[in-house]
């Protein structure tokens, strides 16, 4: 019989080990992900568990912080040319305190529409499946990049607000044609 006492080591190390995994694989895939190593042994393994557990963003501090600020507008181009902006998420609205300190999903959606095309081509089709309308049917989405400046100190004192008030249109990152 298995004495107490040997269960509760192994336990133990099993807890130990588990801890050493999650951190070791946590500052790997970072570094993996944020600098342009790769993994000799394993070139996948870190960039598996960076995705599982949703690191995958790049970090940015210690960088130059940026002048303006920038939003992303998803638009649906319909058959008849009708053009309608889209939510970013399909799901129901989420509370303050969700929106504000637990989900950060939007921000990374946005970050990755932003950098990468092939993002936004998953992304477009997966939109053109989910509001495909018999009745309305969309032929194309399409992304909108507005931004607006981040004021100086002096004048945002002045103002009492640190970004301009309208956003200008900076352009298209694309339009993607629906399969459907």
């Amino acid at each position: 019989m298995v004495s107490k006492l040997a269960v509760k080591k192994s336990v133990n190390y099993l807890r130990k080990l588990s801890i050493t995994f999650v951190i070791v694989g946590s500052l790997g895939s970072h570094l993996i992900h944020n600098t342009s190593l790769k993994s000799p042994i394993f070139p996948n393994l870190f960039a598996r568990f960076t995705t599982l557990t949703g690191m995958s963003s790049q970090w940015r501090m210690f960088s130059v912080v940026d002048r303006f600020s920038w939003k992303l507008e998803i638009v649906a181009i319909h058959k008849d040319k009708k053009v309608t902006t889209l939510p970013i998420f399909t799901e129901e609205n989420k509370g303050f305190f969700e929106k504000q300190f637990i989900n950060f999903r939007e921000g990374k959606l946005h970050q990755s529409l932003f950098v990468y095309p092939q993002v936004r081509y998953h992304y477009s089709s997966y939109l053109c499946r989910i509001y495909h309308d018999k009745t309305n049917h969309i032929q194309a989405i399409r992304y909108d990049l507005f931004w607006r400046k981040i004021l100086p100190p002096g004048q945002a004192a002045i103002r009492n607000q640190y970004l301009t008030e309208e956003f200008s249109d900076i352009g298209k990152l694309g339009e993607y044609k629906c399969q459907n």
